[in-house]
């Protein structure tokens, strides 16, 4: 089954995260490497780190379930940005303007069993 997972963000909510904590203490949510790329271009840092953000929490959606986000890292391969988790590589497209940041991500899931109990059929 195909999952997607969407998310938006806004980056004023990273600028202040970097304001308030640095670089830093932001290893709770990005890899070096993230925060290295991010960081290269001071003027578009918090837009980037915005975009990691909304991929790492569209990928979540999209596999149904939380994962740390230390766990995720998105890397750029061949000018096209992934998400890499347990050694796979997941297509992700990010988009990002100064006020937002927003990432898709599609993955092949496996559907959950029906659930247990009556019929969906209608009465009748």
């Amino acid at each position: 089954m195909l999952a997607l997972g969407v998310d938006l963000v806004e980056v004023e909510r990273l600028e202040q995260l970097l304001a308030r904590w640095g670089a830093e203490r932001l290893g709770r949510l990005f890899t070096p490497a993230e925060l290295r790329y991010a960081l290269s271009a001071p003027r578009l840092a918090a837009q980037r780190l915005a975009a990691r953000f909304a991929a790492k929490e569209a990928f979540r959606k999209a596999i149904g379930r939380p994962v740390p986000f230390r766990e995720l890292e998105v890397v750029l391969r061949q000018g096209r940005p992934w998400i890499v988790w347990n050694g796979g590589f997941y297509p992700v497209s990010l988009t990002h303007t100064a006020r937002y940041a927003a990432a898709v991500v599609a993955t092949e899931v496996t559907p959950p069993p029906p659930r247990p109990g009556p019929s969906a059929a209608p009465e009748g």
